[in-house]
């Protein structure tokens, strides 16, 4: 009797014992695939990050060539009221430039998605650092609305409305060169008859060399410029460091979307 009573409670062990594997098994199971489908999901969500980013990326390289140019017309401005002599043509292209603004409009689609998901699916914190200072707080400060310094046309258009007028000479030519080989040529043809003739002329510009006003607003336009350019290019350091990153970390993802 007791021997018979052992083996039933030994094949109830044994069968307590089934259970308990097929459950772990199952729970492995299924915390594997949720891993698996959480790896995939960081892997798609990063390519977009990437490919987002490059496209952010030459934005940010066209920007920042726009602002050092207008940084040189500035300078040369300055050139021009300390007394040196500087052709009027060139000048005159000088003064319509240290006016001209530029924003980054970054898209921001897949960081709005890594958002919903949950930062916490990207396993490399220096990644996930990187990637929530370039979209939270690099490219806010050269976004329009967002920025620390005003917006330097609005700031010197009142002035330049009073004191310059406008070029109208289509002969007279200017090339912005932006990134790599790309190159933009003055006046800009549109079609249909349309032209972009850029320059603004100094009304009197013997009384702008001693016109403290306009002193005024070429030093401080000079300040809210140069703050401009170290930001764009603290951004531009920043999502080429995120490229490297992903391109080292997740080669196969990016190249699956390539």
């Amino acid at each position: 009797m007791k021997e018979s009573r052992k083996k039933q409670i030994g094949k109830y062990l044994i069968e307590i014992i089934i259970i308990v594997i097929g459950v772990l098994i199952a729970f492995y199971l299924t915390n594997w695939g949720k891993e698996v489908e959480k790896r995939n999901s960081e892997k798609e969500i990063v390519s977009q990050i990437y490919f987002e980013l490059q496209d952010n990326l030459v934005d940010l390289k066209n920007d920042i060539a726009i602002h050092r140019n207008s940084l040189q017309s500035q300078q040369n401005i300055q050139h021009f009221l300390d007394g040196e002599n500087i052709n009027s043509d060139s000048l005159m292209m000088d003064f319509y430039w240290m006016s001209k603004e530029e924003y980054i409009f970054p898209n921001t689609s897949a960081f709005e998605n890594l958002n919903s998901t949950g930062m916490g699916i990207l396993r490399n914190d220096s990644l996930r650092n990187l990637i929530t200072i370039v979209y939270n707080n690099n490219f806010p400060r050269i976004a329009k609305g967002d920025n620390f310094y005003p917006d330097i046309n609005e700031y010197v258009k009142g002035y330049l409305l009073e004191n310059f007028r406008v070029n109208r000479d289509p002969s007279i030519k200017y090339t912005l060169n932006l990134r790599d080989s790309l190159q933009i040529t003055f006046p800009r043809n549109f079609g249909n008859g349309i032209d972009q003739i850029i320059g603004y002329i100094p009304l009197n510009s013997e009384k702008l060399k001693t016109d403290e006003e306009f002193r005024f607003l070429i030093s401080e336009i000079l300040l809210f410029r140069i703050y401009k350019i170290n930001y764009y290019q603290l951004s531009i350091n920043n999502v080429q460091k995120i490229l490297q990153l992903i391109e080292r970390q997740y080669p196969k993802a990016i190249a699956d979307k390539g």
